[in-house]
């Protein structure tokens, strides 16, 4: 009897599944060997220069029919399995699990690392300062409201680095236990989240109470245990609450999006694109912000953001906080900031990293072999 072409085709996946799996422990002996050096150097276990590098190599190599996003996707966690055998990998996040935040750090370190959600951004901070975990990822600014200000804070007071950056679209759904929209009688939800939905809500569930949450994640899990409620969450938090999803992509705006950064202690190698970050405060006398501004231009460096902020150290002084193009070790990066540090009254580099683009940001609802969908 004839074999059918699909036990055929099985036969060989099954094949290359055998040599795949030789393969990887082959690369994760050889990572093993690189971790037992990065130790006695006294190196961090997560480069996000060297881990962008193989990434973009591959991608640019790549001839299909795998797309790009899941070559990253798939690489994303063979980096992370790999960083596990050589040290685990301990990360602070603005929790509970399965907020945005939580969803951009496993865009970023993968599933295999360890997890630390934290009750506040301060908290947050404080962790990766204490030395109680190796990494931290908070958010920075939104493409609709602009910079987190305690972020922003937190950044100008406490001695971390800005070693990395994502950028993650944010999706809202309105999730409930009830299976229909008529049964809703009140929701919970985060106020940017309320803000962000308010066209549809007014549309479709005017006059239903709303109840504020910390969170998008806590706010499925106040409508996993309300039968008549609802919560407006991201697709994973309504997942692993057990909720219904009533209606989908519910945001006012399409492509809202929410950058993050990655924080660590120590200084990146460049990789040759890569953005600066930092922040500044000048004399209260005319001109001063120009002059600051004219020490990258002149050197044609690009400045993709700038943004005040009121000094809670010194009132009524701002910090301006900025990135730039390039890394800080570039030549005429370097020169640059001499420059521009002569021009301010305070200046500080909050590290250089590899460039992330925000016009491509990470859609959890559409890459779902990222986040175990």
């Amino acid at each position: 009897m004839k074999e059918h072409p699909l036990s055929q085709y099985r036969q060989e996946i099954d094949g290359l599944d055998l040599r795949i799996l030789e393969l990887l422990n082959q690369r994760m002996r050889l990572v093993q060997e690189v971790g037992r050096i990065k130790a006695q150097l006294g190196m961090d276990t997560f480069d996000p220069g060297r881990e962008e590098a193989v990434c973009k190599r591959l991608v640019d190599l790549n001839p299909g029919p795998l797309s790009s996003a899941s070559v990253r996707a798939i690489y994303r966690e063979i980096l992370a399995a790999s960083r596990t055998l050589q040290q685990p990998l301990k990360v602070a996040f603005l929790g509970p699990e399965w907020t945005y935040s939580h969803l951009a750090a496993i865009s970023v370190f993968g599933h295999t690392a360890r997890y630390e959600p934290q009750a506040t951004l301060l908290d947050v901070f404080d962790a990766l300062c204490k030395g109680l975990v190796h990494m931290a990822l908070v958010p920075i600014e939104n493409s609709l409201e602009g910079g987190i200000g305690q972020t922003m804070d937190l950044l100008y007071e406490r001695p971390v680095r800005v070693v990395g950056e994502c950028y993650l679209e944010v999706a809202h759904c309105l999730c409930s236990a009830a299976v229909d929209l008529k049964a809703v009688r009140k929701i919970y939800a985060h106020p940017h989240a309320v803000g962000q939905c308010r066209r549809w809500l007014s549309e479709n569930l005017r006059g239903v109470e709303i109840f504020e949450c910390a969170s998008t994640a806590r706010a499925a899990q106040s409508a996993a245990a309300d039968p008549t409620a609802a919560a407006i969450c991201n697709t994973k938090a309504a997942e692993n609450h057990h909720l219904h999803i009533l209606a989908e992509r519910i945001e006012d705006h399409p492509g809202n999006t929410t950058r993050f950064i990655v924080l660590g202690l120590k200084e990146n190698t460049p990789t040759g694109d890569d953005k600066t970050s930092l922040l500044f405060a000048v004399a209260d006398k005319p001109g001063a912000l120009y002059k600051v501004l004219e020490s990258f231009t002149q050197y044609g460096l690009n400045m993709t953001r700038i943004e005040s902020r009121p000094n809670r150290v010194h009132p009524w002084q701002y910090l301006f906080f900025a990135d730039i193009a390039g890394h800080e070790r570039d030549e005429t990066v370097r020169i640059a900031l001499h420059e521009a540090s002569e021009r301010t009254t305070f200046l500080k580099v909050l590290g250089s990293y590899p460039r992330a683009n925000p016009m491509t940001p990470i859609r959890f609802d559409v890459e779902r072999s990222r986040f175990g969908g």
